[in-house]
């Protein structure tokens, strides 16, 4: 992994902080009972500069390497003379913060007649490039350095987010996307600049002045022609890194990845026959998220949510599996007959997904396939996609159901002494093979005295998708203890994936009534002993245990812990997670109230037991989120 960062495009963008809000958007989490992955078969490896594949309309893959070459695979074989080498000319240093180099190369759609070639790259002088190349001889494996005519020259103010990506639309135009010329701690407003080209998608007329400078005219109905503070060439705006974009083959819906900042990763679409003129909205937005900074911005600029802007079709956040969109094509081909229509696409950190159009709404399937170190996605001229990641050029095959093993809940209620219990553990995905798991029990609050179970092993041969099921003996030892817990966890999964639920917890409802509360290290009494509280927790390496209670009334005047309020600690005594208070309110709406009030983002649950008659409260904060203020002022009835 540190020798693909050190030579890939590890400047894509900066992993930073997750802080964003959703809007209501015309996308949809993909309904599904079985995670799916593709189906990948290497055909190359060590291609650590490789960036980009591409082909001419005939039997040849073509690879282009950041450093100034692209090669020509043929039946699997990279030939050994590149199709073209512009190392002399060609900006690279090799350094990991650098995105210079060829980026790109696009074939005319009349290539076989024309033999034109079209290629954006970072010249020597720091200038981003489009250039045309041509194969002039008769090696039709060779392109001519010679022939090379400057169509455009775009200034670059620093190493990253360059000329990224070409291709040609169904209209025959040359469509080129550009970065908005580097990262810095305060993005740039260059996309927001109609006199700057950078942060767009560029159009071309390249059949318009072919043979004479500048090689090419704009199209007569790109959007912002003969608008004086616009550049012409533009033909959409707003954007911060777009590293690839694809024109459905079929359809010539336009579908388009922008790289993001700190927050956000988007994927941007426009339907066939587009005029164009859209802007996404960056620097002001990422994603359907406010970035609200008009900083560096020489002139107004719309603030967020302007309708102005245009929005995304998904966005999506941070995490260690997602922080920077790659964008592949919409599949084609006729290999997977599954795949019709679907836009491909993944994360530079590993993640992947597909993109539905189903009835006129997006819905984004996440798929469990990781590829660390995802470049570039391209096709053959059969429409059959290749992927490259972590240096290694792939052949999508199909795409397939994962074989899952999972509880079907993650929590599970039984009443004390209900006697044996079974909870099942489900085979999902192809039964074509025999797996197995491993589980463990693991005691929270409830031990030996209040259950009994032990670890073991589940197997299922071929064909077989009956359920399994871990059996416990739940106890009754006639004490009002409230509700306990213990946890069986599934590990070591052999010939399947665990599935959406590793773990599931058995929660013991106490069925004994009556009493007073009896504070303990671990017990409130509050209440004058009414309501006992009790406090399960979970922090991210997976270790549990109780609360430690400490009474803020018995500090002073009430040695028995009976009072209002209380702390409970879960690591140090010196290090209070969680104030709990509960409050005679029945002078005031009929109820005793219930506060917390917590400094932590493990995942913990608070249970609140009225002894006189057995009604509980519960109430919790997931893992990793900040714990709420919470003030339940309906919680107990008063008598």
């Amino acid at each position: 992994m540190k020798q693909l960062m050190s030579r890939t495009l590890t400047a894509l963008r900066s992993c930073g902080l997750v802080m964003c809000w959703m809007a209501v958007v015309p996308w949809l989490w993909a309904p599904q009972a079985e995670a799916r992955h593709w189906v990948l078969t290497p055909i190359l490896q060590n291609l650590d500069e490789v960036v980009a594949v591409t082909n001419a309309g005939d039997d040849r893959i073509f690879l282009v390497s950041k450093e100034g070459r692209v090669w020509i695979v043929r039946n699997g074989v990279r030939l050994g003379a590149p199709y073209l080498d512009i190392r002399s000319r060609v900006l690279y240093t090799g350094e990991a913060e650098s995105e210079q180099g060829l980026l790109s190369v696009a074939f005319h759609p009349n290539y076989q007649q024309n033999g034109y070639l079209f290629a954006a790259y970072t010249r020597s002088d720091g200038t981003g490039v489009v250039s045309r190349f041509s194969v002039t001889g008769p090696n039709p494996d060779q392109a001519s350095i010679g022939s090379e005519r400057l169509l455009l020259e775009v200034p670059q103010p620093g190493p990253n987010h360059n000329l990224n990506h070409l291709d040609f639309g169904p209209d025959g135009y040359l469509y080129i996307s550009s970065g908005d010329g580097g990262y810095q701690p305060e993005p740039r407003c260059t996309p927001q600049q109609g006199g700057n080209l950078l942060g767009k998608i560029l159009r071309l007329d390249v059949d318009s002045n072919a043979g004479s400078p500048p090689y090419h005219s704009i199209p007569a109905d790109n959007p912002f022609l003969g608008n004086p503070s616009i550049r012409n060439e533009i033909w959409a705006l707003g954007l911060r890194n777009p590293w690839r974009f694809d024109f459905d083959p079929a359809t010539g819906d336009f579908w388009l990845a922008d790289v993001g900042h700190l927050l956000r990763e988007e994927v941007d679409f426009l339907p066939a026959g587009s005029p164009g003129g859209q802007n996404w909205g960056f620097k002001m937005m990422e994603g359907f998220a406010c970035r609200g900074s008009a900083a560096n911005c020489t002139e107004p600029i719309p603030p967020c949510f302007d309708p102005a802007y245009s929005e995304p079709i998904l966005d999506y956040g941070h995490d260690a599996r997602h922080c920077a969109v790659i964008g592949g094509p919409v599949y084609r081909g006729a290999a997977i007959p599954e795949l019709q229509g679907a836009f491909l696409a993944g994360d530079y950190c590993g993640a992947t997904f597909l993109v539905h159009r189903q009835q006129g709404t997006f819905v984004k399937e996440d798929l469990s396939e990781d590829l660390f170190g995802l470049i570039a996605f391209g096709r053959d001229a059969a429409g059959e996609v290749y992927l490259l990641a972590d240096g290694t050029l792939y052949r999508l095959d199909g795409l397939e159901e994962d074989v899952t093993l999972t509880f079907g809940q993650s929590e599970i209620s039984v009443p004390e002494g209900a006697g044996t219990v079974q909870i099942p553990v489900s085979r999902q995905g192809d039964l074509g093979t025999a797996v197995s798991v491993s589980y463990r029990v693991i005691e929270l609050s409830a031990s030996g005295a209040d259950f009994s179970a032990s670890d073991g092993t589940l197997s299922w041969g071929v064909g077989d998708g009956q359920n399994r099921l871990i059996e416990a003996a739940i106890l009754n030892d006639f004490e009002l203890e409230g509700n306990e817990r213990f946890a069986l966890e599934l590990f070591d999964p052999v010939g399947a994936e665990l599935g959406a639920v590793e773990r599931t917890e058995v929660v013991i409802l106490d069925d004994e009534v009556g009493g007073d509360c009896v504070p303990s290290d671990t017990v409130l009494c509050l209440g004058e002993g009414r309501f006992r509280v009790s406090v399960l927790w979970r922090d991210f390496v997976g270790e549990a245990g109780v609360g430690h209670a400490v009474s803020l009334d018995g500090v002073v005047d009430d040695p028995q812990g009976l009072g209002a309020s209380g702390l409970m600690w879960f690591f140090r005594s010196d290090n209070v997670e969680l104030l709990v208070k509960v409050l005679d309110a029945c002078g005031v709406n009929g109820h005793h109230w219930v506060f917390l009030a917590a400094a932590t983002s493990v995942d913990y649950t608070v249970e609140v037991i009225d002894s006189q008659t057995g009604n509980i409260q519960t109430y919790r904060n997931p893992l990793g989120v900040a714990s709420p203020a919470t003030t339940d002022i309906n919680a107990f009835a008063c008598p």
